[in-house]
């Protein structure tokens, strides 16, 4: 069978991680016998119209489009997905691994990669429910995950709030002071514990900027602004440290909520895209009191949320997928 992908689901460069992983998805094609074709693979510029129109039964993306994002590469994701969405035709969708902060990065050699159809968030369908432990199991040793019991917290402890960017395809848009507003004037009231505000990497200098719009009884912490070679990955992994001793931890959707709530640490977020929704506390209200929802089958799932390359490439990712929806 035919199976199209959309190379302008990523940037123009031709080059990165991004870009080599749809080529690596068209090998894992071939291994299976299908025909991959690599839609407006040399096309540049501007979103022309139609140009992401699907017309086989299987196409292949990599990202998320924000409603509010309809520009550029992210717009292009959206447009597929809904035009793909409305002739019933299956998008196989790839972004980042999850479990950063436990080794889960892009430099490492076993790198997982997320692949779902549609989205890479919560939204998407992984095809992972009800999933055996082995792949879990596997990840566990592999990053020495910390899966620990629901912390119970001593009163002095912190809640630590993790920021995203704006730009951030899972933000939609949405300013990460304005959403921290909204979460402090709800559970402030509630609440004497001490408020730690942890940016994203990405986004750290331009939160230094913005320090005064903080009240000021938070505490903003502004690591290292600038990162090369693999300084990032360990900002990441400081993560792990950082929530040790926290009472709670809450985000809107990031990545990070997975780690947290891996580790034990009751952690709020305010958009059903995060991948811990199922584990998550949603009700602020609750800061005080969260609930601690039992997570051996959301562990499992999320072993078959994510791949490697090699499994990409020798056509298990494809293979799975294909059987899955009964091709």
């Amino acid at each position: 069978m035919d199976v199209e992908i959309f190379r302008r689901t990523v940037k123009d460069r031709r080059r990165g991680a991004s870009y080599e992983l749809l080529q690596h998805m068209a090998e894992g094609i071939r291994a299976c016998g299908d025909n991959p074709i690599m839609v407006n693979e040399h096309k540049t510029g501007e979103w022309t119209e139609n140009e992401m129109e699907p017309t086989a039964k299987i196409g292949c993306m990599f990202g998320y489009g924000g409603s509010n994002q309809m520009h550029h590469t992210k717009g292009r994701r959206r447009d597929l997905v809904e035009r793909a969405k409305k002739k019933g035709i299956h998008i196989i969708t790839f972004d980042g691994g999850i479990l950063s902060s436990f080794g889960n990065t892009i430099t490492h050699p076993k790198h997982h990669w997320r692949v779902s159809l549609y989205s890479p968030m919560n939204n998407g369908n992984f095809l992972s429910d009800n999933s055996p432990p082995d792949r879990w199991e596997m990840m566990k040793n592999l990053w020495n995950i910390k899966y620990e019991p629901w912390r119970k917290s001593n009163q002095e402890d912190p809640i630590l709030f993790v920021l995203q960017p704006k730009d951030n395809w899972s933000m939609n848009n949405l300013d990460p002071i304005e959403w921290f507003h909204s979460v402090y004037e709800k559970i402030r009231p509630a609440t004497d514990r001490p408020f730690l505000i942890r940016p994203h990497p990405n986004h750290m200098a331009h939160i230094e900027e913005r320090m005064k719009e903080f009240p000021e009884d938070c505490t903003v912490i502004i690591g290292q602004k600038s990162f090369s070679g693999d300084e990032k990955k360990y900002y990441r992994f400081n993560f792990q440290e950082a929530i040790a001793n926290c009472h709670a931890v809450i985000t809107h959707n990031s990545t990070a909520s997975i780690d947290s709530c891996v580790r034990g640490i009751p952690t709020f977020v305010t958009s059903d895209l995060a991948i811990c929704w199922d584990v998550a506390n949603k009700d602020l209200n609750n800061i005080e009191t969260p609930e601690y929802p039992d997570r051996d089958q959301w562990v499992h799932d999320i072993g078959y949320k994510q791949w490697t390359e090699e499994e990409i490439r020798d056509g298990t990712v494809f293979k799975r997928f294909k059987e899955k929806l009964g091709y």
